[in-house]
């Protein structure tokens, strides 16, 4: 099996499935409780929160940990709509995860503004300077990376913007971790990773504050996380979240090696379909990428045959599989809507070789072949004499 959807979820690390069962076996006690045992639990916890904050340029009170992105997205905007002056605006980018637009519709409705996309795939910063310049913009979402086309966003230039203009900062981040190095997020008022994404369990993340977020909550009913976050915490998962974000971060030069194989590959598939479309190809994306607009046949066609030949891959957003809504990403890019169903997302993880690559191209014309014999058979009319 080669799996080619790193983007969506990541197999479980070594270092990450060793950290998790160590803490199922050791923290298994509740961090709030009274007694000793839960005080030595309390202490990892507090570790753990530590180490991450110094690798964000955080406080360690500023550090929430939750149930993940989609969590912790939702808590934003909820907060967001709760705190800001009731004219004022939030900018999104057009291509935010669901977890943010759908929120942001769902809450703030005639207060969000989108921004508008290049063509590249890029926010038009120019556009955004003036959009704070003439509007009442309180706060900004915007990612970090792009889950689908893999294009890095100027984020950590907005981030700056933001703090100099007084706005909010909102920063996903959860397809930067483990795929790009280092960044700078002492600008975000609000940074989110998930652990699955880079090698850790699913079910556990965080979000990054500063001091400007007084009153932000993700859950009620608990004083847990500073009072931020109700409920339990799953120490085991929290250290296995951060066993495997240190080995992510560790292996980011094969990480990076993945372009090769990645630019590679496209090449070889253009060739084979000039008419192919590879967006974000121009601009700087992470490295495991490409996102592709087939000229011809429906994306879970390929998919299908792909998987018999035993390559995964996605039609885009994991999110969004199944969904009748379009690609945020595609509509911000004005694509027809028939692209949306001719899309698929490649995405290889670190320990893919150029092998791998070199093999999926293979799979592709194989399956470009299968297919077009499939359609002129289909095509072909019989006729009784």
């Amino acid at each position: 099996m080669a799996y080619f959807d790193y983007n969506a979820t990541t197999p479980l690390s070594p270092a990450a499935r060793q950290a998790l069962l160590e803490g199922t076996d050791a923290y298994w006690a509740n961090p709030s409780s009274p007694y000793s045992e839960s005080a030595r639990v309390h202490t990892v916890l507090e570790t753990g929160r530590q180490t991450l904050a110094d690798r964000l340029q955080k406080k360690t009170e500023d550090i929430v940990f939750t149930g993940g992105a989609t969590e912790a997205n939702n808590a934003v905007i909820q907060y967001l709509a709760r705190q800001l002056p009731e004219e004022s605006l939030l900018l999104v980018s057009p291509f935010e995860h669901p977890s943010v637009l759908e929120a942001a519709d769902a809450v703030l409705g005639r207060r969000v503004s989108r921004l508008k996309a290049q063509s590249d795939g890029l926010i038009d910063l120019d556009e955004l300077k003036k959009s704070i310049e003439t509007t009442d913009v309180a706060a900004l979402s915007l990612m970090a990376v792009n889950n689908e086309s893999g294009v890095i966003q100027p984020w950590q230039e907005v981030a700056k913007l933001c703090r100099e203009s007084g706005i909010l900062f909102h920063c996903d981040a959860s397809q930067w971790f483990g795929k790009c190095q280092g960044g700078d997020f002492s600008n975000c008022d609000f940074g989110i990773g998930c652990a699955h994404k880079f090698g850790g369990p699913k079910g556990v993340g965080f979000v990054a504050l500063s001091a400007n977020t007084h009153g932000f909550q993700s859950q009620l009913g608990g004083d847990q996380e500073f009072g931020r976050r109700g409920g339990t915490e799953n120490v085991p998962a929290i250290l296995s979240m951060l066993a495997a974000l240190e080995v992510a971060e560790s292996d980011i030069g094969n990480m990076a090696a993945q372009s090769a194989g990645r630019d590679a590959f496209e090449e070889e598939i253009r060739s084979l379909l000039p008419d192919l479309i590879c967006i974000g190809k121009a601009v700087t994306r992470i490295p495991n990428t490409a996102f592709l607009i087939l000229p011809q046949f429906e994306n879970i066609r390929w998919v299908r045959k792909l998987d018999r030949r035993g390559f995964q891959v996605s039609t885009g957003s994991a999110c969004s599989t199944g969904s009748t809504h379009a690609s945020a990403l595609l509509e911000a890019l004005a694509y027809p809507e028939d692209a949306g169903r001719r899309t698929l997302r490649v995405s290889a993880g670190p320990d893919t070789d150029a092998s791998d690559w070199r093999d999926l191209a293979v799979a592709f014309r194989e399956v470009w072949d299968e297919l077009k014999c499939l359609d002129d058979d289909r095509n072909t009319e019989v006729i009784s004499i």
